[in-house]
């Protein structure tokens, strides 16, 4: 497994803050944008984030990026995360799969993996029963409610990895949501184990930060 933080922001200025404060310790970000239709909360936007990275690039040569957009109306938000490609190293874009993006157009169209994002109330079967699993790159699963931070960690969210390997999906599966020392033993416990955990509250609050990093290093390691 391996540690991809995940940043909810409101503002361009605690997203640069907690990018700068994050990033000695980690080569690759989810940058989350809510448009309070899709998620109940709305945060910085597209715009405000390219005007951020173009002022600061030079801060992120060697960081990647990938973008989660919880929102209805994606499509325009990828076309505008593929201009970034330009000034940064985008990973991929996840987006809600309930919306049943075309996934295989879309990365034509925009030249990097596109993955699709299970909330809470989701089913698996959204994406058993509507895609080629072999086609998608890319599944993360949300366990806790979506677009607020520090929210609780959802158990049940973790039974759907299981689901889908049974399914036979082979490729990445992403954790995010209420990830920490209280939940990480929950999660190391299950036979299905995420390949990547995006923490959120617990490393941008942290009072010592780096305690917490040696702490989610050592236990990756274990895991391993």
């Amino acid at each position: 497994m391996i540690i991809t933080p995940s940043l909810l922001e409101k503002n361009t200025n605690d997203l640069l803050s907690n990018l700068l404060k994050l990033a000695p310790y980690f080569q690759s970000f989810q940058i989350d944008i809510a448009d309070g239709v899709d998620s109940p909360n709305t945060t910085i936007q597209i715009n405000e984030i390219m005007d951020m990275f173009i002022k600061n690039k030079n801060l992120f040569i060697n960081t990647e990026f990938e973008f989660h957009l919880m929102v209805a109306n994606y499509e325009p938000i990828i076309k505008k995360t593929y201009e970034m490609k330009n000034f940064i190293k985008v990973r991929d874009v996840l987006v809600h799969a309930k919306y049943l993006p075309d996934i295989n157009s879309l990365i034509i169209q925009n030249s990097f993996p596109i993955g699709l994002v299970l909330y809470p109330e989701d089913s698996v079967e959204i994406i058993i029963n509507n895609y080629r699993l072999d086609d998608i790159q890319y599944i993360q699963i949300m366990s806790c409610r979506v677009g607020f931070k520090g929210t609780p960690f959802i158990p049940e969210a973790m039974n759907k990895i299981e689901q889908l390997r049974i399914a036979n999906y082979r490729n990445i599966i992403s954790l995010d949501g209420a990830i920490s020392n209280q939940t990480l033993p929950l999660i190391l416990a299950k036979k299905y184990k995420p390949d990547i955990l995006c923490p959120d509250s617990y490393l941008v609050f942290a009072d010592d930060l780096k305690k917490r990093v040696d702490y989610l290093k050592e236990v990756m390691e274990k895991a391993d």
